[in-house]
């Protein structure tokens, strides 16, 4: 899913990279062997221009020398010899001036127009523009001057300018929208990893280059075609007269000949150079492979060819759709990202099942998907980045610049004039854990309600194994005074409510500006609140907003017991039911996963709250990077993160032994990949509390209803 996000950026996310990778090595004699092919691609041009002129030659030799010869073969008597030997001398000519024209018109012929892709403003995304800088400086290349963004379904990094960038290190890295809107953060640094890593020599990213463009040229020249190819194509069809369909016949077979002669040229080139250019493939996989681990690495192979399917799928829908309405979708990336997310599984087990049998050609530019799978495997590579959240969230605002850049394929890639009211709005759809981020959001609005708007203040909750009401009149009418005293102290308690959660941000903000004093790192006093920044004062702050959350729960502590005897009473009376054995069972299984859950309740809420603290002593990070004396704050946070985690090894009775992230007593500093593990884990656990809590509060609810 396209999101927008509404906070700052998390640059938190950049401290995985402060680790180092082993940069591969490159040989003396695959310098050499870089030259030597450069140099002979560098020819093949060269020859075809010798072909050329040799062809234009032989025209020019036999317009010159065989005319005589010709016509006065057998005298000149006969007006129908004459013109038999003068078409014996004319069509020679005229095919060797076609054959020569069209060997001539590739080295003038310019590039078709695409698209002018869009450029990307590094003060609207500060955090992907910091994010790939921190992947250029791990993998040892240069970071690029400018992003651009088009649809395609690819990623590459090149010499901004062409050949006149080629003695600099002006880049530029254009990124397929369609490619990052299915990719998580992890497979993301990967591809980018990758796309640098062909940058991190500089005498072989300009041989490469050469290389690529003289391939390039080649095959645009041979497979490329023009109005002169369709102008003749047209002739071929509507001609009638013999005379001249035998010319035009003749020119056809010049263009054929000379495209002949060009798609030669070009697998040779490709034959000569195919070894290296295979090989710095497999270098920029290696870079790719250390920096995310070989799984990874696999998991990205197997969505590329997942997302062509996708991206089949989606040109064909969208073709179907124009020429029935001439309406076009207007975020092409998002409907990739659909329809790859409902690709059916028979789809994806015959790609699983033929991936790994694809060969190497040794005609083709690239290694097979097989092939750099199996040098993955090889290298066992953990990688040092872990972080999977989607890669949408290092834009500022991905949703705008993916609709922008669908309109722009339209107008400029395929020629289309799309007007506002023929573009289809493409809805962004639910992934499964954002739909249970909403569920879990629904039950927590059910049960913060029924608990008049203090639920954060009274967990977590605990209960005695209800049994069925002994006398339901009584009891019924115990619950019908109760709720109404209570409802009645709603506008209160949300005063309450609101001064607990300014409390609760002045004693987060407090923390996070005293941890980064302690490690002298100056601090924004309007950031946090602050009025004063000695340390001293700082630590007062946080003493009285820490006091103000207490003395707030204490002063909530009748209404909490009133809460929850209202909500005994209605669960009591909804089992006096006794043929409603499935609630029964339901209220039982609810009230002893609350109960049990009672201490882990209180040391995921430590953990989040930390970790909310090292996001805020994070959030101080700038484009500049990440000061030592910032380190070494969050390095003192994150221990803090550690003993809350590392405290307690034993798992209860009813918890799995994976279900939590059990860090190291020896780690100072907790790894970006297992603080977002830990913050997931944690987060899912407390929205599996507030679901069951959710469910409880509606049953007893009901029963309310009901008396």
């Amino acid at each position: 899913m396209t999101t927008q996000t509404t906070t700052g950026p998390d640059y938190l996310i950049l401290s995985a990279f402060d680790q180092p990778i082993a940069r591969p090595r490159t040989r003396f004699f695959y310098q050499v062997s870089l030259l030597l092919v450069t140099v002979a691609m560098v020819l093949l041009p060269l020859v075809y221009l010798a072909l050329v002129c040799g062809a234009a030659w032989g025209v020019y030799y036999h317009a010159t020398h065989h005319w005589s010869s010709i016509m006065g073969f057998g005298g000149t008597r006969g007006g129908r010899l004459v013109i038999i030997k003068f078409i014996i001398w004319f069509v020679p000519l005229f095919t060797g001036c076609v054959v020569v024209f069209f060997m001539l018109k590739p080295l003038l012929a310019r590039r078709q127009k695409r698209a002018q892709p869009l450029a990307l403003n590094p003060a609207d995304n500060p955090l992907l523009y910091a994010f790939i800088e921190k992947i250029c400086d791990v993998v040892g290349a240069p970071s690029p001057t400018r992003i651009d963004l088009n649809c395609d379904l690819n990623a590459s990094a090149g010499f901004r300018r062409g050949f006149f960038s080629m003695f600099g290190n002006d880049l530029v890295l254009t990124l397929g929208l369609p490619l990052v809107a299915n990719l998580n953060a992890r497979e993301f640094a990967g591809v980018v990893a990758h796309e640098f890593g062909h940058f991190t020599q500089s005498f072989g990213m300009r041989m490469s280059y050469i290389i690529r463009s003289v391939i390039f040229w080649f095959g645009r020249v041979a497979y490329e075609r023009d109005a002169w190819d369709e102008t003749l194509e047209s002739w071929s069809e509507d001609v009638e007269d013999g005379y001249v369909a035998l010319i035009v016949w003749t020119a056809q077979i010049g263009v054929w000949f000379s495209r002949t002669i060009l798609r030669v040229l070009m697998f040779l080139g490709i034959f000569i150079a195919g070894f290296l250019l295979r090989q710095m493939e497999y270098d920029a996989d290696a870079y790719e492979i250390k920096l995310v681990g070989s799984q990874t690495f696999e998991t990205t192979q197997r969505k590329f060819a997942t997302l062509g399917a996708a991206v089949n799928v989606t040109y064909k829908q969208i073709r179907n759709v124009w020429k029935k309405s001439e309406a076009l979708p207007d975020n092409i990336s998002e409907l990739i990202r659909q329809y790859h997310e409902q690709l059916p599984p028979a789809v994806l087990k015959k790609i699983d099942d033929t991936l790994g049998l694809e060969p190497t050609s040794f005609f083709s530019t690239h290694p097979s998907a097989a092939d750099r799978i199996r040098q993955a495997r090889l290298a066992d590579e953990p990688g040092i980045f872990h972080d999977e959240r989607p890669a949408t969230e290092l834009f500022a605002s991905f949703e705008h610049p993916a609709r922008f850049v669908t309109l722009l394929h339209y107008t400029d890639d395929l020629d289309i004039p799309v007007k506002a009211e023929k573009l289809l709005r493409v809805q962004p759809s639910q992934k499964k854990s954002e739909a249970a981020s909403t569920q879990s959001a629904s039950a927590h609005s059910t049960s913060n309600e029924y608990l008049l708007g203090i639920e954060r203040m009274l967990l977590p909750i605990k209960l005695e194994p209800p049994s069925p009401s002994a006398n339901y009149e009584q009891h019924a009418t115990e619950l019908e005074q109760l709720a109404s005293s209570l409802k009645n102290l709603t506008e209160q308690l949300a005063s309450i409510a609101t001064q607990f959660t300014d409390a609760s941000g002045r004693m987060f903000k407090a923390r996070a500006a005293l941890r980064s004093l302690e490690a002298r790192h100056p601090i924004k006093l309007e950031s946090f609140g602050l009025a004063d920044g000695n340390i001293e004062s700082v630590r007062a702050v946080e003493s009285e907003a820490s006091a103000t959350r207490d003395s707030l729960r204490h002063s909530v502590h009748e209404v909490a017991a009133a809460l929850n005897r209202r909500m005994q009473l209605a669960l009591s009376l909804k089992l006096v039911d006794e043929n409603d054995t499935e609630a029964s069972k339901r209220i039982h299984e609810l009230v002893a996963a609350l109960n049990q859950s009672e201490k882990e309740f209180r040391k995921k809420e430590e953990v989040l709250e930390a970790i909310l603290v090292l996001d805020l002593i994070a959030s101080q990070k700038n484009d500049g990077g990440e000061p030592h004396s910032l380190s070494r704050a969050i390095a003192t946070q994150s221990q803090v993160i550690n003993s809350l985690t590392a405290s307690d090894d034993t798992p209860a009775p009813d918890e799995p032994v994976n279900s939590g992230l059990r860090l190291s007593k020896k780690q100072s500093h907790v790894s970006i990949g297992d603080l977002n593990e830990l913050r997931r884990s944690s987060l899912e656990w407390m929205m599996d509390y507030h679901r069951k809590l959710g469910d409880l509060t509606e049953i007893a609810r009901s029963a309310e209803s009901i008396s």
